[in-house]
Parts: structure tokens; C-alpha cells; sequence
């Protein structure tokens, strides 16, 4: 894959991301935002993106007739197409799986469940996002009812490094609890091992044993304690929007 992987999004998804304008660049992708169904269309055949994201009820032109269009153009047909509804009715399933989609998420979709689909999807390497060194209680396992102990070494709004010396293997989805200085609940979700860290082929030298994670469901109440914690006085970023040509600009 030249260059950044390039990533299409339908512009009915946007509303459930939060996406600044450094945030093609910090995780490593080029972004389009596709104003509707046929702009989506218009783009792929041009830009040909590695990763598509579409709303099943975009405007113009419905995402699974998108879809298909897609799958009936010898020089499109195998783009990963990853189809976004907002409930579980049989009916709109139903029109997933039948123009073969290659995956179907429930709203509202999230950046950690973004970057976790396109992670899987495109098989990337784990991008982190901005850490900071913070020692912690963290519990963690397969099974909610039986954590283990160990402490994290960095922190992010994105995940987490604990040190261990027994690490899950790479993409386990996991339970996981800690709690932050000054918040009263504990904050508590799920997410996947991105990468380990073993002591006879470490990937970061200068990290100690353990396995970096990436949070899968974290609230917005938790989220936003979390950036309060490594970050007090982080700037406002601006929101994306479509251009004409898909790119997306800033407020």
C-alpha cells in the first residue's frame, strides 16, 4: 500500500465522530468525506480508497446501492466496504448482506471503533494516539468477573501500555478497569491487545515487558476525564467538513 491508506466516510457519519483537523495526519490516513451517496460514488471512482464507510440512508444514492456498485465494477469490486446502520432490524441486515458488504457497525461510531475496524480491515500497524507517562492500578482480562493487576506505564485518549510479563496475543478484545486521580467512578470498557512488547524481540526497546491497548467503548464522560488527565490545557480543534473534492477542511 503506497503512501497513507485512504479512507472514504460518508458525510451522515461524521455527527458521531469526533474528528479535529490533525486527525488524518496523526493516525495516518487521507480522509475524504463524501457530501452523499453519489458524491461517495463520484470520489471512489476517482481517489479508488482503501477503506470505504458508508451510511446505509445516505442521501442521493442508499449506501447499499452504493455498495453494489461497487461490487459489480471489475476495478472496484474488491474494496472493503463497511456498511453503518443504526439499529438491528432484519430488513436493513438484510440489504447489508445482500449487496456483500464487508462488514456491517451500529451507530453511533466512534474514533476508537473507526480506527479499530480500519486497524482489522487493512491490517495496520498500530498508530497511538498522544501519551503520557502515568502509573496506574489497571485490571484487565477475558473474563469481567476475574481480573488481573498490573500497572500502565503510559496513558493516552486512545489506549493504554501495561507492563506484564504475560501478554494476551495481539487483537484480544479484554475488559478493563482503573481509576483516574480526582474521578469518583472507575473507568471501566473494553478494548483489544494493539501490540506486545516481549523481552527477546521487543518492538520498543525502551518500553518495559508488556502489551499496548486500545480502548474499543469508551463513554464520552470517560473520554473527556481521561484528555482532562494528560492534557489540561489542550487547544480547541476545529471540526471537519466536506469539500467539493472530498478533503476534508476546517471550520
Amino acid at each position: 500500500m503506497a503512501g497513507n491508506p485512504k479512507i472514504l466516510i460518508s458525510s451522515e457519519i461524521i455527527p458521531s465522530l469526533d474528528l479535529d483537523v490533525d486527525f488524518p495526519m496523526r493516525e495516518g490516513f487521507d480522509i475524504f468525506i463524501a457530501r452523499d451517496g453519489q458524491h461517495a460514488w463520484d470520489l471512489i471512482e476517482k481517489e479508488r480508497p482503501d477503506l470505504v464507510f458508508l451510511d446505509l440512508y445516505c442521501g442521493g444514492l442508499a449506501g447499499d446501492a452504493c455498495c453494489e456498485m461497487i461490487r459489480q465494477d471489475l476495478t472496484l469490486q474488491a474494496t472493503p466496504v463497511i456498511l453503518v446502520i443504526d439499529s438491528q432490524r432484519k430488513e436493513d441486515l438484510a440489504r447489508c448482506l445482500k449487496v456483500k458488504c464487508t462488514d456491517v457497525i451500529f451507530k453511533p461510531l466512534s474514533n476508537h471503533l473507526l480506527l479499530a475496524t480500519a486497524r482489522r480491515i487493512l491490517g495496520l500497524a498500530y498508530r497511538s494516539f498522544p501519551r503520557v507517562p502515568t502509573r496506574l492500578i489497571v485490571r484487565y482480562g477475558v473474563d469481567s468477573k476475574n481480573l488481573f493487576h498490573a500497572f500502565s506505564v503510559n496513558l493516552s485518549s486512545g489506549g493504554v501500555f501495561i507492563e506484564t510479563d504475560e501478554p494476551y496475543a495481539p487483537d484480544q478484545e479484554l475488559f478493563l478497569e482503573f481509576s483516574l486521580p480526582n474521578v469518583s467512578q472507575p473507568i471501566i470498557c473494553k478494548a483489544f491487545v494493539a501490540w506486545i512488547n516481549t523481552p527477546g524481540q521487543p518492538v520498543n526497546p525502551g518500553m518495559p515487558p508488556g502489551m499496548g491497548l486500545q480502548f474499543l467503548s469508551l463513554s464520552l464522560p470517560d473520554l473527556l476525564a481521561v484528555w482532562e488527565h494528560i492534557s489540561h490545557d489542550a487547544d480547541h480543534k476545529p471540526e471537519l467538513k466536506a469539500s467539493k473534492n472530498g478533503r476534508p477542511v476546517s471550520n
